[in-house]
This record gives structure tokens, sequence and C-alpha cells, in this order.
């Protein structure tokens, strides 16, 4: 994220020679200087802000009148069943921070798939348009909330410890009586969707059933394991 705001904050800066540009992302938090930069915002001492999705987070920027979505389909791009949920979200909230106050607002989303519901319905701020498709995608595909899910993840320095102490893990939930019946399902042992972080290596088992009791019998296995 900080490479990505602080290349598109000199791009800012190049093309608004006169515009006071601030930048607002985890290395601007880790410095605390995140309620100085939005005192800056709110008294008009800033003209642009580049920030991250903690830009969205409740806010209140009454004079932005404008606000630009980069890269909006980064969001839609990880292998999650949430992620249209996520990006839905993501883009209702950056919508809330453009006329706040008496002027209008105005949001520009940059996409390649507008079509897409989490993108057309956000933009729209069509709350009950995306939640009637959302739960039709999940009942067809049997995600929650109509199943319960959990996950487990295992990480290691080593990238063969962490596949087969995961691989290790599903077996034994494959080896479960509720598993055995397809009354609980099991997907994987896969990479996660991140699959390193701060070198460390990520592997995962999803567990997935309609009632709670034989999921956390599974997981009590998998637990003691």
């Amino acid at each position: 994220e900080g490479v990505g705001t602080e290349k598109l904050e000199e791009t800012l800066v190049a093309a608004f020679p006169g515009a006071r540009v601030a930048r607002l992302d985890r290395d601007v938090a880790r410095g605390k200087k995140v309620e100085t930069i939005l005192a800056r915002m709110r008294a008009r001492e800033i003209d642009i802000l580049v920030g991250t999705q903690m830009v969205t987070k409740g806010h209140d920027l009454p004079s932005v009148t404008l606000v630009g979505v980069v890269n909006a389909d980064a969001a839609l791009s990880i292998p999650d069943f949430r992620a249209s949920e996520r990006a839905f979200q993501l883009l209702v909230q950056v919508a809330g921070r453009a006329g706040r106050g008496d002027a209008p607002g105005r949001v520009l989303v940059q996409t390649w798939d507008p079509e897409h519901p989490a993108i057309a319905f956000g933009v729209k701020h069509d709350v009950d348009g995306f939640l009637v498709r959302e739960l039709g995608d999940r009942r067809e595909l049997g995600y929650p909330p109509l199943t319960r899910a959990a996950l487990v993840r295992v990480d290691a320095v080593d990238e063969g410890e962490a596949r087969l102490a995961c691989e290790s893990l599903a077996r034994v939930a494959l080896a479960c009586e509720p598993v055995r019946t397809g009354v609980v399902l099991v997907q994987g042992p896969a990479p996660a969707p991140i699959a390193r972080v701060r070198n460390r290596f990520r592997f995962r088992v999803m567990l997935r059933s309609v009632e709670r009791a034989p999921l956390r019998s599974v997981l009590a296995a998998v637990d003691e394991a």
C-alpha cells in the first residue's frame, strides 16, 4: 500500500504543482500523524489527500467535494468469498466522504469491470440491491451466512513445514465422521490468498457446514491434533 500511495502522491504533486498534497497510509499511521493530517484537512490546509482504506473509516471531512477510487478492482481480485462485500463496503464508505457539507460531492471510480455487482451497486449506494444479489450468489455456492464456516491456518518460516503441517490437519478433519458423511465439507489444504507475510509461509483449510455442532466437533478434533 505504501509504495502505491507514495507513487500516486508524486504523480499528483507533478500534475498539480500549486496544490497542497498530503498522504495518509500505514507508514504515516505508524508515525502517529493521523490526527494532525486530518486536522489540517478539516482546516483546509490540504487540497489533495492521498490515502489507503483508512481514509474512509468514519472521518468527518466536510470540505471534501471530490473523491477518487484508484484501481477499485484490486479489492475484487482477492480469492475470498467476502471480496465483493468488502469492495462494496469500501465504495459506499468512500462515497460517503464526498459532499458531507453544503457543497454537493462527486465520486470517480477507476475500474476495468464497471458492471461488476460490487461496483455497479456501490456507486449507486444501492445496499438492498447488492444484498439481494450477494445473498443469491452465496446461497448457490453454500457460503455464509447461509452456512457456517471455519478457517484453520498454519504459518511457518519454512514453506515445506507449513504445507506438511496443514496437510496433517486436513487429514485429521477428513477422518472425522461428520466429514465422511458429508455433513461438513473440507476445502484445502491450499496456500492462503496472501501466501507469505513477514517471511512466513501460510497455508489453510476451510471447513463448512449448515449445522454448528458437527462443525465444532471437527474443529475440536483438529485442535487436539
